[in-house]
């Protein structure tokens, strides 16, 4: 992004080496510039169209809110499949609790932008981006449980989902789940890549996500 911008800026503005010896803003006083590389308002440099020094400054900025909006995740987090989310998978099994307290607590004690937690599935479509074809094995914990109210299944994060995965809509779950009472209130894929409902202290793998979410 700050390169396209780079490259704009530099067919409008007409942007060259700096002499041997001169600092940028030397050189930049030297032309006249102001101290941000940005032209007067109301200057044409060379044979250029006038520049607005405002507009130039504001995509600027907004170039940097944009790199701003991608979050800086833990070590070990990627993208897996074609989703544009960073996850980490872990192989090792452990209960779902278990699970969600390691996504947890893997943004302690960093500089980090990205909340960790149990992964969100936000829609099938990230769901079919994760295994179709497969970046993670089945039977595999994700963030979804009804622990807390019988029969209504909520995430870990405040994403919104629009409700999904809808209650006994196959797919997205496999057939006859979610089918389990207390204490069979926890969510995994199984190696089909569709959801069933387990007992929460069943060992499983598990998948962290990281995204600008924290978990609840």
């Amino acid at each position: 992004m700050r390169r396209l911008l780079a490259a704009s800026l530099c067919a409008a503005l007409g942007c060259g080496f700096h002499p041997s010896g001169l600092t940028a803003d030397e050189d930049a006083a030297s032309d006249g510039a102001t101290n941000d590389g940005a032209p007067p308002d109301g200057v044409t440099v060379g044979d250029g169209p006038t520049v607005d020094a405002a507009a130039v400054d504001a995509a600027l900025t907004d170039a940097r809110s944009i790199d701003a909006v991608l979050p800086m995740c833990p070590t070990g987090y990627g993208a897996l499949g074609t989703s544009t989310s960073r996850y980490r998978e872990i192989t090792a099994t452990a209960s779902w609790t278990a699970a969600a307290a390691d996504c947890a607590d893997d943004d302690d004690g960093g500089a980090f932008t990205g909340f960790t937690h149990l992964a969100v599935i936000g829609d099938d479509a990230e769901r079919l981006a994760l295994t179709s074809p497969p970046a993670i094995s089945g039977n595999t914990w994700v963030g979804l449980s009804d622990q807390l109210i019988e029969g209504t299944f909520r995430w870990v994060t405040a994403e919104p989902t629009g409700g999904y995965p809808q209650v006994g809509q196959q797919p997205p779950w496999d057939n006859g789940d979610p089918d389990g009472g207390d204490p069979i209130d926890c969510v995994r894929f199984k190696n089909s890549f569709t959801y069933e409902d387990k007992a929460c202290g069943d060992a499983n793998s598990y998948l962290c996500e990281c995204d600008a979410f924290p978990p609840l």
